[in-house]
């Protein structure tokens, strides 16, 4: 009897795991908050080197406001890379997301969740959703500047090798999710494979055209070359937002995508469930431009 894809994909994470070196999940009491408004827990999942305050200071605040129970998950780091957060195979990251909503499930005594993902994090909850079982488990899936149909090379490169990841002397074929963030990237082919939001999932998919990271180089008119920013968006079967359909003019950058004010408010929207509208007043508050 042959295993199913999802316990092959479990036994290969938790080998990659276990040699690496990979850290535990954090534990309910270090990374969730308990709200009062009874409606599905919402779980953060972080991006590519960012710590759970990060998350924490704006975009879990707001959550919390709204009286919802909510938790931080940071991805998974490679030991040699100093555990920096969204370094190790983003299926590791996925898998580990998987074991983190059953406890958050028994915990909250709730059957769903809903996911918020931030840059690499919507990678890991997508993957989590398709490949790991958890369409049933989760309600609603935020995407904030997801790279969902992948990245040029060059912004991979600045992004990773550059200012973070030089110190330790690797390049890009080093670190597994810079490989797997790549236009046509195995993982991209398989994941995007079919429906890019299967399930009874409520999708949605907000990014900004002023992003550092989540773009590549399209071809416009007699082959002019443009840059491009729709590689966040998630197929017709999401509510897919730019940050200018809602503010014109508003300049939001790719971390600004969990801190910004307008984000921020959008995302609240998708998550009670209602029609994402901006107001006005909000459109013309100071911006998160990084």
């Amino acid at each position: 009897m042959k295993l199913s894809r999802t316990r092959v994909l479990l036994s290969l994470l938790l080998t990659i795991a276990v040699v690496s070196g990979c850290k535990e999940n954090p534990t309910i009491a270090e990374a969730c908050v308990a709200g009062p408004n009874g409606g599905n827990p919402v779980i953060i999942v972080g991006g590519t080197f960012s710590p759970a305050i990060a998350n924490e200071l704006f975009l879990g605040n707001a959550i919390q406001a709204k009286g919802y129970t909510h938790c931080v998950l940071e991805l998974k780091g490679a030991e040699e890379l100093g555990d920096l957060p969204g370094t190790m195979n983003v299926l590791v990251s996925a898998g580990a997301l998987k074991f983190f909503v059953e406890d958050v499930l028994e915990w909250s005594g709730a059957t769903q969740v809903d996911l918020v993902g931030h840059s690499q994090g919507v990678l890991a909850a997508r993957s989590y959703i398709k490949d790991f079982g958890g369409a049933a488990q989760v309600g609603t899936l935020v995407s904030l500047s997801g790279p969902n149909s992948g990245v040029d090379s060059i912004p991979l490169l600045d992004f990773f090798v550059g200012p973070v990841l030089g110190a330790f002397g690797v390049d890009c074929d080093e670190v597994a999710p810079c490989v797997q963030m790549q236009i046509g990237s195995e993982f991209l082919t398989n994941l995007n494979a079919g429906d890019m939001t299967p399930g009874n999932v409520k999708y949605y998919a907000f990014y900004t055209n002023n992003d550092e990271l989540v773009w590549y180089w399209d071809e416009g008119p007699f082959g002019i070359p443009f840059v491009n920013y729709d590689n966040a968006k998630l197929g017709s079967g999401a509510t897919n937002i730019e940050i200018g359909e809602m503010c014109p003019f508003r300049i939001v950058g790719h971390l600004g995508m969990i801190a910004d004010p307008v984000p921020i408010h959008m995302t609240l929207d998708a998550l009670a469930g209602k029609k994402i509208s901006v107001p006005f007043l909000t459109c013309w508050l100071p911006p998160v431009v990084i």
